[in-house]
C-alpha cells in the first residue's frame, strides 16, 4: 500500500487524455490572441448566438435551469461534452464505448477537462448547457495536439479556437457516493464516525476486544475505487503496527483496523480527507490518476491471526 503522492506538477486530463500546456512564450501568441477572438466573433455573428465574453477571454452561452445547484470544490461531477473546431469537425467527446458521461472532481485545481470548460463550470448549475468558445489558450495550446482514442488518432492544429458543447448533468458529494455505495452494495453498517469512515462488517467475531493502538497485525486486503476498479492489492499480507504513525499507510485505513478483531473480514469506506485527499494519488509516471482528488474509496480487509 503506497503512501500520499505529491501533487502533480502538470495538468492531468484524466478524461479527455491530453494535457493542455498554454505557454505564452513566442511572438506570435499575440497575434494569433487576436486571429482567434476575429474567428470566434465571426463565427457567433453568422450563427447569430448570443454569447457573452468572461475577462479571461473565453466566450460562452449558458441555457439556465432555476431549480439546479452549483457544485463546490472537489464534489463529482457528471457532464456530458463535444469539443469541435470552428469548421465543424468534431475532435472529441465524453463518449467512450457504451458510456456517454465523463465523471471527475470539480473546480479541483487539476484540469480534467479543458480550461475554459472548467471556468465555464463554475458559473453553470447542475441540468444546465452551455456553449463555449476557447481561444487556444483555454483549449489545446499553441502547439499540434495529437489526441488518440476518437475514435482513432485526431490531430488538432496548433493556435486552434475550439467550441464545446457541454452539459453539467449533475454532482454529488462524498457523502451521496458513500451512501450510493452502501446502497448498492447492500452493506450493513457497523460503524460510523462522524467524519464518515465506515466499516461494514462482513464476517464477526463475538469475542475478545478491538485491535486498538500499538498491536501488530497482518491484513489481508484489496482496494477498489467505488465503481469496482481496483488499484491496489497485496500480493503478500500487510504487516504493520496500529496507530504508530506508520506514514506509508493511509489514515483511514489505520483507523479502520484498530477498530476490528482478529479474524474479522469487512469493506471499510474511506472519505478522500482519510485517505490521498485533495491531490489523489498518481500513477506511476505523473501523468494520470490512479485516484483522483477528493475521491472516497474502499477496501475489503480480513485481519489475519
Amino acid at each position: 500500500m503506497g503512501g500520499k503522492y505529491l501533487k502533480i506538477g502538470v495538468l492531468a486530463a484524466v478524461v479527455v487524455g491530453m494535457v493542455s500546456c498554454n505557454k505564452m512564450d513566442n511572438n506570435n501568441d499575440e497575434e494569433k490572441i487576436k486571429e482567434n477572438e476575429t474567428a470566434i466573433e465571426k463565427y457567433v455573428a453568422d450563427s447569430s448566438i448570443s454569447v457573452t465574453r468572461d475577462p479571461q477571454g473565453f466566450y460562452y452561452k449558458i441555457t439556465p435551469n432555476a431549480s439546479g445547484v452549483k457544485a463546490a470544490v472537489g464534489e463529482e461531477v457528471t457532464v456530458k461534452y463535444d469539443m469541435y473546431l470552428l469548421n465543424g469537425s468534431r475532435v472529441w467527446t465524453s463518449k467512450k464505448d457504451t458510456v456517454t458521461i465523463a465523471k471527475f472532481p470539480a473546480l479541483s485545481g487539476y484540469m480534467f477537462v479543458l480550461p475554459a470548460m472548467e471556468l465555464t463550470m463554475n458559473l453553470m448549475k447542475t441540468g444546465e448547457k452551455a456553449t463555449i468558445f476557447a481561444p487556444f489558450y483555454l483549449g489545446f495550446g499553441n502547439y499540434t495536439s495529437v489526441l488518440s482514442g476518437f475514435p482513432g488518432s485526431v490531430s488538432i492544429p496548433s493556435y486552434s479556437p475550439i467550441r464545446v458543447e457541454m452539459e453539467l448533468i449533475s454532482k454529488k458529494t462524498e457523502v451521496q457516493q458513500i451512501d450510493q455505495f452502501i446502497t448498492t452494495k447492500k452493506l450493513t453498517v457497523t460503524e460510523r464516525t462522524s467524519d464518515n469512515l465506515v466499516i461494514a462488517k462482513t464476517f464477526i467475531v463475538s469475542a475478545g476486544d478491538t485491535l486498538g493502538r500499538n498491536k501488530p497485525v497482518k491484513v489481508k486486503y484489496v482496494g477498489k475505487l467505488m465503481d469496482g476498479t481496483v488499484f491496489d492489492e497485496g500480493k503478500d499480507i500487510l504487516t504493520f503496527t496500529t496507530g504508530s504513525g506508520n506514514n506509508t499507510l493511509i489514515t483511514g485505513f489505520d483507523r479502520a483496523i484498530r477498530k476490528m478483531k482478529v479474524n474479522e473480514k469487512a469493506t471499510i469506506i474511506l472519505p478522500s480527507a482519510t485517505a490521498y485527499g485533495k491531490n489523489g494519488r498518481a500513477n506511476t509516471a505523473g501523468s494520470n490518476f490512479v485516484i483522483k482528488p477528493y475521491q472516497p474509496i474502499t477496501f475489503e480487509v480480513e485481519v489475519q491471526p
